[in-house]
């Protein structure tokens, strides 16, 4: 008996510790994958001048609407991850990253127009470094800096409310303010619709996401099969809705082309429960093996970038591709989508990877030179 003791104290402790969720992550890719994928309706003219004419494009719009979630997810996200972020000096720190991909990315976006023809004087070069102008897709990074600036006081709002309910009335008033009211109309002829909310002010719409997510970080829903089927119920419905609104508008526009008259925006009602919907499905996802969490970690920390370096591929291979299958059928881009969304996002993602790698050497290095030395 005394040497089972013996060997069992001399055992070796059992590492207990649960692995990283990896649901952020995936949420992140997921957002990723899917900003490439909407930008594919943007590349290949199906806002412009394609004509909806049939039941044939039900499926591309589907998947338009499920890639539409990809900003609303990336703004959820924000709101899970800093939601305990406090007013410090530490927290400025964390724009400094942000910033940098935004100059390297703006640097590569001017440095290939330059060489397929633009001409800019020093003045339009900064005035697009200012204007995000340079990285069409970068309006997102101006948008984040003003949310960055303004988390620590949504934190000290949303800790200061003291129970369930309180939290409850903040995100359905933000909801209501930021999302239902600038898109709910009565009626479907544009000419005599109702407007029974006051659309004030568009523009918030970041402020009710960042709060969902804040809201299920501080709430957890269950991770139960119930859970999982209402959030898919939640997603199924509002992409049911927003298809066949966006289908029987389109039909009915003259010519017959794109119409959505209210819910094409990220803070449209339908649009918001879609994302949100997804996000719990998502969200608390794990897996056992530590290589993929790692690789899924790595990965989603590129997440910001692919968004932005997409850009580049998307000028580089939508000219051949939409030479290679001729406007204006639409329905033939769409069969060979496969072709194009997976080359844009694993080169903007393999990129991506590259200056993450170059951003963390250099960080490693200043902060070995700026660490008080050991006296």
């Amino acid at each position: 008996m005394n040497e089972v003791k013996e060997l069992t104290a001399s055992s070796p402790p059992v590492n207990t510790k649960p692995l990283r969720s990896s649901g952020i992550d995936i949420v992140k890719i997921f957002a990723a994958i899917m900003v490439v994928t909407v930008h594919f309706y943007l590349n290949t003219a199906f806002y412009a001048v394609i004509p909806i004419t049939d039941s044939n494009f039900i499926p591309p719009i589907m998947l338009l609407w499920t890639a539409y979630t990809c900003v609303p997810l990336f703004m959820i996200t924000t709101g899970y991850l800093m939601k305990n972020k406090t007013l410090t000096k530490g927290y400025y720190k964390g724009i400094v990253k942000i910033v940098v991909f935004y100059l390297a990315v703006s640097t590569i976006c001017l440095i290939y127009k330059i060489k397929h023809g633009a001409e800019l004087t020093p003045w339009e070069i900064l005035r697009g470094y200012l204007r995000f102008s340079h990285c069409d897709y970068a309006w997102y990074v101006e948008q984040y800096f003003v949310m960055f600036l303004c988390i620590p006081f949504l934190n000290l709002a949303f800790s200061g409310l003291k129970s369930k309910k309180q939290h409850i009335a903040l995100l359905v008033t933000v909801i209501v303010l930021f999302s239902v009211a600038p898109s709910f109309y009565l009626g479907f002829d544009p000419a005599d619709q109702i407007k029974p909310l006051p659309e004030f002010p568009t523009r918030v719409y970041p402020v009710a996401y960042y709060y969902l997510g804040c809201y299920i970080r501080q709430y957890p829903p269950k991770k139960d099969l119930s859970t999982k089927l209402a959030a898919f119920g939640i997603f199924a419905a509002a992409l049911a809705f927003l298809t066949y609104s966006l289908y029987t508008q389109s039909k009915n526009n003259e010519n017959q082309y794109f119409r959505s008259y209210h819910f094409f925006e990220y803070y449209s009602y339908p649009v918001f429960a879609a994302a949100g919907g997804i996000f719990v499905l998502l969200h608390d996802i794990r897996f056992r093996s530590k290589i993929l969490v790692k690789v899924l970690s790595i990965i989603s920390q590129t997440s910001l970038l692919t968004y932005l370096m997409s850009r580049i591929f998307d000028m580089k291979y939508y000219d051949p591709f939409n030479y290679k299958y001729e406007f204006p059928d639409f329905l033939l881009r769409f069969r060979h989508i496969y072709e194009i969304v997976p080359k844009v996002y694993f080169l903007s993602l393999m990129w991506s990877l590259v200056i993450l790698a170059v951003y963390s050497g250099i960080a490693k290095i200043i902060n070995h030179f700026l660490k008080p030395k050991e006296t």
